[in-house]
């Protein structure tokens, strides 16, 4: 389970943006956006660490996750 916002969530759902196994930030090279909101927390940050509680991640699933997505 990844603890995020129903914005984040949502970004997430929609294949917006993803978590790589190195806890990096991975972004869709698709995702446009108008949010100011989103440009600045996740495509503004593309690349970046993040820091996620251990037990709040499941690297099994984030593999399977980005296993389904073309751009990763």
């Amino acid at each position: 389970m990844l603890p995020l916002s129903k914005t984040h969530h949502a970004a997430f759902g929609r294949e917006l943006f993803t978590i790589d196994r190195d806890y990096r930030l991975r972004v869709n090279p698709d995702f446009d956006t108008e949010s100011e909101l989103l440009e600045r927390t996740i495509i503004n940050r593309a690349g970046e660490r993040i820091s996620v509680p251990e037990a709040s991640l499941d690297p099994e699933y984030l593999a399977e996750h980005n296993a389904t997505l073309a751009w990763v």
